[in-house]
């Protein structure tokens, strides 16, 4: 009797184990049908892999993996950009906002910011100044990266220089995260970790405001390369999923890469120049030879302006110059700069964006003459020119890089908020002049702002030749005081004021029935509306030599037809 218990005892234990063997067997295979589980693990998606669940289909008796991924995009707060059924997050570097996008808190760090009175220049000290990088050889997805230096970039503007950050709006959009919810089961066979979303047009404009440069920028293609600031971002192509782009931090960011933060800036990189509703000023693209032709057009419909344009490329000459043209930039473009804020930098919108009214020779050249005018014309000297004259000498006499353009260069993002206050004030109340002549009725002249930027760059083309002859003493002509600077940029400043009277006489062929003593005071506030203009303002490309883009050199500019772009590239 014993013995037949053993062998009962023993058989039970047996089977006991056989049943626990099998039930083991049996979830470890219905386990194995949740495909990709494993790839969305903790030391694959950090801390996004809280949201990673298992979803258990009866009628395929089926397990299914499903996770979520961040879209990365610029949001505008406008909800129809995303879905009304995923939940968005804006992107700040607060230590509430790292927590909603699932990015780890910030190093602990301290900044100091002291700005020289004699200079203005601002100087930064930093405690515990430290980056993250992601081990390259880790098995986490780079987009955790990417998020990481988004919110270390969404801080840093806002202590280090001053940006009021608000709610995202149209002007100022943001980046953001949707939260996106994935099936693995519609993963493509060679995924192997879960990619962020976004699209070629969002991914574009943060890497410009992430201080990065575009050296090859062909998505119909699949090539993308982007780098700088200490980061780089490059593009493997995928027949199953499309662009896939790769992440790495590579060194700490600098404050002085950061650019302005506005679509009107954002437009920039595209080669469009934002309208200006309030002077009646509509949007240009000057990107491409051809759109810079069709702008010039628009300008001058007569097509001299066209023909000028065309002879100034001339390949055999200079095949990427704009004298004259490149003034629409000053002339055209709205304050991007923002208010409180030391950002100057923006993306080069064309192939030779500097004008005239960027060099300290015209600047000194212009004061010069006005002197003159005034000194010689005083019954006919207007308030409005006398305070031309008085609001240039004030900010000559108090900032030096007003007209020292090598001082203004060299110091990009740490120039002196004060001046740059300033300047903008001036700049503001140049264009208050104007928004009044537009709105003033008859009996008063009425000038529209529109027709004498056009009639300006229409004559301001053929400086370039008539400034080069009078150099080289063609015709019998004299060069004229160029104030120990570059002759041929002194010189084209005063053939600047030569063209006034031919200037008036544009302004009336296009509809305004003003007298020339009208024009020359509206043009020497224009003049110095565009000086204060490049002063708020730097322009940023490769190939740069003492601020200058460099002629004939690919600056980072991209191609118009893609701002607003909705093709789709995934972030590995």
């Amino acid at each position: 009797m014993s013995a037949d218990t053993d062998v009962s005892i023993v058989a039970l234990i047996v089977s006991l184990t056989a049943l626990v063997c099998s039930t083991a067997q049996l979830l470890c295979q219905y386990l194995a049908t949740a495909d990709g589980y494993r790839r969305c693990q903790k030391a694959v998606m950090g801390p996004w892999a809280r949201e990673t669940c298992l979803r258990w289909h009866w009628k395929q008796f089926r397990f299914e993996t499903v996770f979520t991924v961040p879209e990365i995009i610029l949001w505008d707060g406008v909800k129809e950009r995303s879905d009304f059924a995923s939940r968005t997050e804006t992107i700040t570097g607060t230590p509430s906002s790292r927590g909603r996008t699932h990015v780890a808190p910030a190093p602990n760090e301290t900044v100091q910011i002291h700005e020289e009175k004699a200079s203005g220049q601002r100087k930064l000290a930093f405690t515990n100044r430290t980056f993250r990088t992601l081990d390259p050889q880790s098995e986490l997805v780079c987009w955790l990266g990417l998020l990481e230096a988004l919110h270390e970039h969404e801080a840093d503007i806002g202590r280090l220089h001053g940006y009021r950050r608000s709610v995202p709006t149209a002007e100022q959009p943001r980046p953001a995260v949707t939260f996106r919810r994935r099936s693995w089961d519609f993963q493509s066979a060679d995924t192997i970790r879960p990619h962020a979303v976004s699209n070629i047009f969002d991914i574009a404009v943060l890497v410009h405001r992430l201080g990065m440069t575009w050296q090859d920028f062909r998505p119909q293609d699949g090539l993308l390369r982007a780098e700088g600031n200490g980061h780089l971002l490059i593009s493997t192509f995928s027949r199953s999923v499309g662009i896939i782009l790769q992440y790495m931090r590579v060194g700490p960011s600098l404050h002085s890469n950061n650019y302005i933060q506005s679509t009107a800036a954002d437009k920039m990189g595209f080669g469009i120049l934002a309208g200006f509703p309030p002077l009646d000023i509509p949007e240009y693209t000057i990107g491409s030879t051809s759109e810079v032709l069709a702008t010039a057009d628009r300008l001058d419909p007569s097509g001299t302006l066209r023909r000028i344009t065309t002879d100034i490329r001339h390949p055999m000459f200079c095949p990427t110059c704009l004298f004259g043209f490149s003034d629409l930039i000053p002339l055209a473009s709205r304050m991007l700069r923002a208010r409180g804020s030391t950002i100057v930098r923006l993306p080069v919108p064309s192939e030779y964006v500097v004008g005239l009214t960027c060099y300290g020779e015209a600047f000194k050249v212009f004061h010069h003459r006005l002197q003159q005018h005034i000194a010689s014309h005083p019954e006919t000297t207007t308030p409005m020119l006398r305070w031309v004259l008085s609001q240039y000498e004030t900010l000559q006499s108090t900032y030096p890089e007003w007209e020292d353009e090598a001082l203004a260069l060299s110091l990009l993002n740490d120039r002196s908020l004060r001046f740059l206050e300033d300047v903008h004030d001036t700049w503001d109340t140049a264009t208050t002049y104007f928004t009044d002549l537009e709105a003033a009725k008859a009996p008063l002249p009425r000038l529209r702002y529109k027709a004498l930027m056009a009639a300006h760059i229409s004559q301001a083309v053929h400086y370039w030749k008539d400034a080069t002859d009078r150099v080289k003493g063609e015709n019998g002509t004299r060069p004229r005081e160029h104030f120990g600077g570059k002759d041929w940029v002194a010189e084209g400043a005063h053939c600047y004021w030569d063209y006034l009277p031919i200037i008036a006489a544009g302004v009336r062929a296009r509809g305004c029935r003003v007298e020339d003593e009208v024009v020359r005071e509206a043009w020497c506030v224009m003049m110095l509306r565009a000086f204060c203009w490049w002063r708020t303002h730097y322009m940023v490309g490769l190939g740069e030599e003492g601020g200058k883009v460099e002629m004939g050199v690919e600056v980072g500019r991209l191609p118009s037809r893609w701002w607003g772009s909705r093709l789709p590239v995934y972030v590995g």
